[in-house]
């Protein structure tokens, strides 16, 4: 009986060693090898016996009380440190079990953190890749609106510099022509000074034709400068007009009388020498030391003083016409008739060449 609690001691405390932790490994070594001991001692002893019947009786029961009472001092010890021994592997497996649950707990607690990171982490980089794709766009767009506000300031630009330009261009015509006008109206005023006599210039109406005044008289109620449109500017076209303006270039001519009419001649003087040039009018080689154009953009012909003096006369007609026409002309009728009688006469002159 006890070999076999020793022996089933032995086992559980084998195999709850095995169980537990391995820091018991050594002790159980040593239990292993006392029990083997004890089990050579055991399978012995009836040897022993059978050779001690020779010997003393006293002998033998007191060799086998000893071993009896070793064996049972062994097998004690064995049951009490086997006790002790299970009783520490049972707290130790308890409390490694609480820890292995703890650890198992906060393992999954980091795992789920680490999920909800992970999550967070997906989150913020998708929101960055938003945002790097908003802010792109944003950029692509603030580029492309400057862009275009560069091409519009500079197409703005250019267009008010052509402007500028152009007006530039304007003003220097402008001034140009109004110095031409100016020669021209001293040259005008000179040759008609140069024409007049010395007579007096006061009306005297015992003189004058009455049909020519009743004539002038009915256009003055109602001035115009067409050629049907009263008898009185009739008679002066067929009589002063158009004989004073009949050159041989008839269709130079003709021109010349339409430009008049639509108040565009340019005439000015040519100071260059040695000016012996085909007079475009007279169709003669003469001295040409002027010239005249019959639009702004149209070509320049030169005539010689004699042309010149005869378009002059009539454009100093038409331009009375015009001023009593506008009512810039405040005289009397007799003086505005005068005046026109006096503009007929230099007609007259030039187409004489006086």
């Amino acid at each position: 009986m006890t070999w076999l609690n020793f022996h089933s001691a032995k086992n559980k405390l084998f195999v709850s060693s095995r169980r537990r932790r391995k820091k018991y490994t050594g002790v159980i070594v040593i239990f292993d090898v006392l029990a083997f001991f004890f089990y050579l001692l055991i399978c012995i002893n009836p040897t022993q016996i059978i050779m001690v019947e020779q010997s003393p009786s006293s002998e033998i029961i007191l060799d086998h009380r000893n071993d009896l009472s070793d064996a049972n001092s062994v097998d004690s010890a064995f049951s009490i440190d086997s006790g002790v021994v299970a009783s520490q592997d049972l707290h130790e497996y308890d409390s490694s079990s609480s820890t292995a649950e703890k650890l198992f707990y906060e393992l999954q607690r980091v795992k789920e953190d680490l999920k909800y990171k992970d999550h967070e982490i997906l989150r913020a980089n998708q929101i960055r890749e938003s945002t790097d794709r908003e802010i792109e766009d944003l950029t692509t767009s603030l580029f492309e609106s400057a862009h275009a506000m560069v091409d519009q300031a500079k197409q703005a630009q250019a267009n008010a510099e052509q402007k500028l330009k152009v007006s530039n261009q304007t003003i220097d015509a402008l001034v140009l022509e109004n110095v031409q006008l100016k020669k021209s109206i001293s040259e005008l005023k000179q040759i008609l000074s140069s024409c007049r006599t010395s007579m007096d210039m006061s009306p005297n109406h015992n003189h004058i034709d009455e049909v020519l005044l009743r004539e002038f008289t009915s256009w003055d109620e109602n001035p115009s400068i067409e050629r049907d449109a009263s008898l009185f500017i009739y008679r002066v076209y067929n009589e002063d007009i158009l004989p004073c303006l009949s050159f041989p270039n008839t269709e130079l001519s003709s021109k010349v009388l339409e430009a008049i009419e639509n108040n565009c001649v340019t005439m000015e003087v040519c100071h260059s020498t040695g000016n012996l040039k085909m007079c475009s009018l007279m169709g003669e080689v003469c001295q040409c030391d002027f010239r005249i154009r019959l639009s702004e953009d149209g070509l320049w012909y030169f005539i010689s003083r004699l042309a010149r003096n005869r378009i002059a006369s009539v454009c100093d007609f038409f331009t009375f016409v015009r001023h009593v026409q506008s009512g810039l002309v405040k005289s009397s009728t007799e003086v505005r008739f005068d005046r026109i009688l006096e503009r007929r006469k230099q007609m007259a002159f030039a187409r004489l060449g006086l």
